[in-house]
């Protein structure tokens, strides 16, 4: 949890632990993001570099830092 920023209080309680898991181990170098797609998907994804100026229809969550070398 030391490694994740939550950017959305609201549905941070709706994302399925293992999003949260596969988003850890995805996070090796660059950060992992933790999205809800359009389609209503909660999902761990390669980040858009700032969620501030992304478009389309993702609600961004939570990001997740890369490891500590």
């Amino acid at each position: 949890m030391d490694r994740i920023k939550i950017i959305d209080e609201k549905l941070w309680p709706q994302v399925p632990q293992e999003v949260i898991a596969e988003a850890e181990r995805a996070a090796e170098a660059d950060p992992v993001w933790i999205a809800q797609q359009g389609n209503g998907h909660i999902v761990a994804m390669d980040g858009p570099g700032d969620p501030d100026v992304a478009t389309g229809d993702i609600v961004f969550i939570a990001e997740v830092a890369p490891r500590a070398p």
